[in-house]
């Protein structure tokens, strides 16, 4: 019997390529979304700490000092503000990418799916093929066995 061959591997192949290239992608995207997160919560924390710190020095301070405090607030409020604009664009992509993985890996399992289904004919045909080549073996064997016993049974009498 012939060797099984898929007649798309070549296409199977591919799209697992994809999809290992859309992981990595993934990866990459989830990598540098933990790194921004980590420094949303830095800067948000040291903003916390800063305004904390003013409440308790600059209650009775300078008005310049209470200015200056307040102009250092705004830029870090400013910049967490950016910051979580960055992790929400991330977020999108993160999910945008987590769709297309999931999309590709669809389409690699239906051709992993066809391949099973075709290897599994081949392995049925296989079969009824080896079933039908010792069915013709035992008929030959039985003509063979049938003419020897008419020309045994005829030649003793």
């Amino acid at each position: 019997m012939r060797k099984f061959r898929f007649n798309l591997q070549k296409v199977l192949d591919y799209r697992e390529t994809i999809e290992e290239k859309l992981l990595a992608e993934l990866a990459a995207i989830r990598a540098q979304h933990e790194r921004e997160l980590a420094v949303l919560a830095e800067i948000t924390h040291a903003r916390n700490q800063f305004r904390e710190k003013m409440k308790q020095e600059l209650a009775d301070g300078d008005p310049e000092d209470i200015k200056q405090a307040y102009r250092y607030l705004s830029e870090m409020t400013r910049q967490v503000k950016s910051q979580e604009l960055a992790v929400r664009r991330l977020t999108e992509r993160r999910q945008q990418k987590t769709a297309e993985v999931l999309e590709a890996s669809k389409d690699r399992k239906v051709l992993e799916k066809l391949r099973d289904y075709k290897l599994l004919e081949h392995k049925r045909e296989a079969a009824a093929s080896e079933q039908k080549f010792l069915d013709d073996i035992a008929c030959i064997r039985y003509s063979r066995a049938k003419s020897q016993r008419r020309t045994a049974a005829g030649g003793q009498t």
